[in-house]
């Protein structure tokens, strides 16, 4: 009786296929993850309404988006209304940003994104848009409304604030 050894060449070359495989399905979920938010838009139009509030909204500042580069564009109106104790980061029917993989609202200062002001995430890359600012962020402490990029860590456009 005959011991037969598995042929290591032919055990090699299928463990190969395999992994080559595999790393191929990754890279073209990456790959369709990524690249598809970059050919659709995802419109958005939030009404502003305050009539359950039992105080006055207050215009507290605005902005106009603008975009960094020709591949991370943006433009649009936004505005920071206080209702109450709470503040809304409204960004009007004019918004328009390039879309990408997991665009996010936060705040910044002078030029720099503060990732510990995170708001949300982007609703839609175009249209009118509420956020509610957390009770944890101090808007005062910040000059700038941004979108950025988690998956990249890069700014997509950004709004300077000016204080009415």
């Amino acid at each position: 009786m005959e011991l037969q050894v598995p042929d290591r060449h032919r055990i090699g070359t299928q463990m190969k296929k395999i992994l080559i495989t595999i790393i191929v399905l990754v890279a073209l979920g990456f790959g369709y993850w990524i690249g598809v938010p970059l050919f659709t838009d995802k419109i958005v139009n939030e009404e502003l309404d305050f009539s359950t509030e039992t105080a006055q909204p207050v215009l507290i500042s605005r902005g106009l988006f603008k975009g960094f580069d020709r591949i991370h564009t943006g433009e649009g109106n936004v505005s920071v209304i206080k209702v109450g104790e709470k503040y809304i980061i409204r960004f009007e029917e004019n918004f328009n940003v390039a879309n990408g993989p997991a665009l996010v609202v936060g705040l910044g200062k002078d030029g720099e994104y503060k990732k510990e002001a995170q708001i949300a995430d982007l609703k839609g890359n175009i249209g009118s848009q509420n956020y509610e600012v957390p009770a944890g962020i101090n808007i005062n402490d910040y000059n700038e409304v941004w979108i950025w990029c988690r998956v990249f860590s890069v700014g997509f456009a950004k709004a300077a604030l000016k204080n009415l």
